[in-house]
């Protein structure tokens, strides 16, 4: 007879995509998640659809290839920056610091250094509702060009149901600065959303609760101090998404009443709808891409992205305070997806 300990230990398991070391964790009501030990990467989550059958809900690399080559960054974990570094470089502290720039033919440093990285498995647990997953990677002073900081940064995943009954992916990330010295560090997360039957995101309903649009100049880097900021009302909403194309970052969140940022992906044909959740507090930015340039699937799905600071946060004076981590000291992200079905259906 199967056990509770039997049943612990088969909720996590090491998977694999071509070759490339995955971790697989199952929760009992049937919702799956796997990640990649490169990078971190959430590669797939799915969970029990409006009639039972597990669907997909995010767009996740499909094979060791395309793992590597980080086309859209999709499900990547960003640490120590998230987006993009003007010119691949950045004053901290009094010194000049120069990054590697990503494969893109231009001079920026993307996402940060750990999206190829090999994440080490920390801790698995459980509880009577929750699977929960627990990654880590260090960044060292010698590692990485123009990063000469220690950092110990943890990733959990987690699995679980809502108090109405609605499937949730949690991710928590935790930067710790494990030097002598203070750290630039601003972490985000990048999952890419999608709606079982809807093969494009296009009769999709998008609502980003924000004030604020982030202008950029033609490298999507923001425009200097106030000239970044243009006002919008309220929740933003593109009803629906078709003939919109976003690469923006949206900033001046509005928590609702639960003190959350909700931003809520919704068929309006099925009923069905995503929320990525994040702390206001934590993280003061969403951006939204819609896939249009990515190499498959364009428009198949939305990343809908949390992160702590906007685009080139080591370059602006507005957001110098906001960056530095002190010896000793954590940072933490929190962010969950909330997979609802039609009131009624389970």
């Amino acid at each position: 007879m199967e056990t509770a300990s039997d049943q612990k230990r088969a909720s996590v398991q090491r998977g694999d995509l071509d070759g490339e070391p995955t971790w697989v964790l199952t929760h009992p009501d049937g919702a799956r998640l796997e990640v990649a030990e490169r990078g971190a990467t959430l590669l797939s989550w799915q969970a029990p659809g409006a009639d039972g059958t597990p669907v997909d809900l995010v767009d996740g690399y499909l094979s060791a290839a395309e793992l590597s080559a980080q086309d859209g960054y999709r499900g990547a974990v960003l640490a120590p920056w998230t987006n993009r570094v003007r010119g691949a470089s950045y004053s901290f502290d009094g010194a000049e610091h120069r990054l590697e720039p990503a494969a893109t033919g231009r001079d920026e440093a993307l996402h940060g250094l750990l999206t190829q990285a090999r994440w080490r498995r920390a801790a698995a647990t459980f509880s009577d509702s929750d699977r929960m997953l627990r990654l880590t990677a260090t960044i060292d002073p010698d590692t990485y060009p123009g990063y000469p900081f220690s950092l110990e940064v943890t990733a959990t995943y987690s699995l679980g149901l809502g108090s109405e009954g609605e499937s949730r992916l949690g991710l928590e990330l935790v930067a710790v600065n494990t030097g002598e010295a203070p750290a630039p560090v601003a972490l985000g997360w990048h999952p890419y959303l999608r709606l079982p039957g809807h093969e494009t995101i296009d009769d999709l309903v998008l609502e980003i609760p924000a004030r604020s649009r982030v202008l950029t100049d033609f490298s999507l880097i923001p425009l200097p101090g106030e000239q970044a900021y243009a006002g919008v009302a309220a929740p933003v909403r593109y009803a629906p998404l078709g003939g919109t194309r976003l690469d923006d970052a949206f900033t001046h969140l509005v928590p609702d009443d639960g003190g959350v940022v909700a931003t809520v992906l919704r068929s309006t044909r099925t009923g069905e709808s995503l929320t990525v959740e994040q702390e206001p507090v934590q993280a003061t930015v969403v951006h939204v891409f819609t896939g249009d340039a990515l190499v498959r699937g364009a428009r198949a799905s939305v990343a809908v992205e949390p992160c702590q600071t906007m685009a080139d946060a080591f370059n602006r004076p507005d957001s110098a305070d906001a960056v530095v981590l002190a010896p000793g000291q954590a940072r933490q992200l929190v962010s969950d997806i909330v997979y609802r079905r039609p009131e009624g259906q389970a």
